[in-house]
């Protein structure tokens, strides 16, 4: 399993993990702030930012102290090289008494949202001010959207596909979880948590010393302390406790922690905690079950991991606000329909000609990293087909050629259009655990029942999809693809049309009641994708 590892950025702290380790991040907060992650298109961004506006809008105007009151203040963010909004919302006013002084307060809640290249970003606080809305659009200036496994070279705070860039507006605290999971061992789980600007608490050796004094003997004789003690790691002072127990059941676990207590309101030494588990019940409320890994095996994918834990040795900030595009590939660069584009920027397809348009146009913005897009070619109409409003179209036999031809990056703006509903939900299995069955990456195609409920990505670069909720049970829908105006012989549009796609599932999200419009987007779709795998 550690033959092979990849580096995650945690925060301001790198680790190793094995290449084929499921991992996610969660719990992500920075200045008070907690943090969501959605990868979505521009238009479904817009569409959900209308709706949740709508929907704060509609409450009363004051709230009834919970920061669930109505909205104060809406505006557009003034973020480079982003589109957003902030909300003020669920002002709530009380007061308190100090000796015979009446002391008034007020809150409310700041959500600010950010679209940057495919990614919304949200920073949200509750029980704040007003001008906590302005420090979220600073902070939100110094982001910059990353790779899932993307270690970036400024210094700054790494979250889920972005890093908040140093210099960052003062504050003290910062706080994240890093998951890991193994393929084939469901009892295994390792978590890393970074907290600062926490205060210092009682040591790991000195609890696990008060446990077991108040622990009977029965319970001692059933656990085995394998490697106790104080540890360095990477210059990061910590102490370790590594136990084989032996459960009632009899069956035999493992549970491995480090810990490093870190120094109060300094960002780049926090409390951090590892924790390791072999033999927990991958369902909720089982039993235990034997360690799948052998105990040799589980001591070194821990010293693996462990040892990897660093602070991230950065390079010099940027100058300027935005990092310069990378020079990657050169212009007249050629990539085919099914591998990864090389380089973001607008390539040219070498598809079509006089009388054949390409769907999305004959050059078309590309991102780096995503798969090059077979060409739609659409004929031109004859004079029925156009009083009928259909448009033929013909999907080339051969795998699509296109060149380089632009290097700048700014990507294309999707018009807002009604994509395709997910049709009815079929009946389902109640009791399966479909977390457990559909692994994240599952793919499945137009018309398929929805293997799980969750956030699915549309596998057409050019679609105006992009990542989705659908609820399990649910027929994928099809693909939406924007027609540029004119090929209709008409002066209004948009004009979409709609062909069969693959999705991919990102991330499982439960919703327990999600009313589906017409557009086939959830009304209160469940927190987006902020710990994919």
């Amino acid at each position: 399993m550690t033959e092979k590892m990849r580096t995650i950025c945690v925060g301001r702290y790198l680790v190793d993990v094995p290449e084929h380790a499921e991992v996610s991040l969660s719990g992500e907060m920075i200045a008070g702030f907690t943090i969501d992650t959605v990868e979505e298109s521009e238009s479904a961004f817009h569409a959900r930012m209308a709706a949740r506006e709508a929907e704060i809008g509609a409450r009363g105007a004051d709230g009834k102290g919970d920061g669930d009151g109505g909205l104060v203040a809406a505006h557009d963010l003034n973020v480079p090289g982003a589109v957003g909004r902030s909300f003020i919302y669920g002002r709530s006013r009380g007061y308190l008494m100090a000796g015979d002084r009446r002391i008034d307060m007020e809150s409310v809640s700041v959500e600010a949202h950010a679209h940057i290249g495919g990614v919304t970003f949200t920073l949200a606080a509750k029980g704040t001010e007003e001008a906590s809305a302005r420090e979220a659009e600073v902070l939100l200036a110094r982001l910059r959207v990353r790779g899932e496994d993307e270690v970036p070279p400024m210094p700054g705070f790494c979250v889920w596909r972005g890093v908040f860039v140093e210099p960052l507006p003062e504050h003290t605290n910062e706080h994240i979880v890093f998951h890991l999971g193994l393929p084939g061992h469901p009892d295994m789980g390792l978590a890393l948590s970074s907290i600062a600007g926490g205060d210092s608490d009682e040591g790991l050796l000195a609890r696990v010393a008060a446990t077991d004094a108040e622990s009977s003997p029965d319970e001692l004789l059933r656990v085995t302390k394998l490697r106790t003690g104080k540890r360095s790691i990477h210059g990061i002072d910590g102490e370790e406790v590594l136990e084989r127990v032996r459960e009632l059941n009899f069956t035999t676990g493992y549970g491995f922690m480090w810990e490093a207590a870190g120094v109060p309101d300094d960002l780049l030494q926090p409390s951090l905690l590892l924790n390791m588990e072999t033999g927990t019940n991958p369902r909720p409320g089982g039993k235990p079950v034997d360690s799948s890994l052998h105990e040799d095996a589980v001591m070194a994918l821990w010293d693996s991991i462990s040892s990897s834990i660093r602070l991230r040795k950065s390079d010099a900030p940027p100058s300027g606000d935005s990092p310069a595009p990378p020079p990657g590939q050169k212009l007249g660069a050629l990539a085919t329909a099914g591998e990864t584009c090389p380089q973001s920027g607008w390539w040219k397809c070498r598809e079509g000609g006089p009388g054949v348009d390409v769907q999305g146009g004959t050059v078309q913005w590309i991102r780096k990293g995503d798969h090059m897009p077979q060409a739609l070619l659409l004929p031109r109409q004859t004079l029925w087909q156009k009083l009928r409003g259909l448009q033929p179209s013909i999907e080339p036999t051969q795998p699509t050629t296109w060149r380089l031809v632009d290097k700048r990056l700014r990507p294309r703006t999707p018009a807002l259009v009604s994509l395709a509903p997910p049709g009815p939900v079929g009946a389902v299995d109640t009791q399966l655990d479909v977390a457990q069955t559909v692994v994240l990456g599952t793919s499945a195609r137009t018309g398929e029942p929805c293997p799980a409920s969750g956030w699915w990505r549309c596998g057409e670069t050019n679609a105006l999809d992009g990542t989705r909720w659908f609820p399990r049970g649910s027929a994928l829908p099809a693909a939406t693809f924007q027609v540029p105006v004119g090929v209709f012989g008409r002066s209004a549009g948009p004009e979409v049309i709609q062909r069969r796609s693959t999705w991919q599932l990102m991330r499982h999200a439960e919703a327990e009641s999600v009313a589906l419009p017409a557009d086939g987007a959830p009304a209160t779709p469940p927190p987006g994708p902020s710990t994919l795998a």
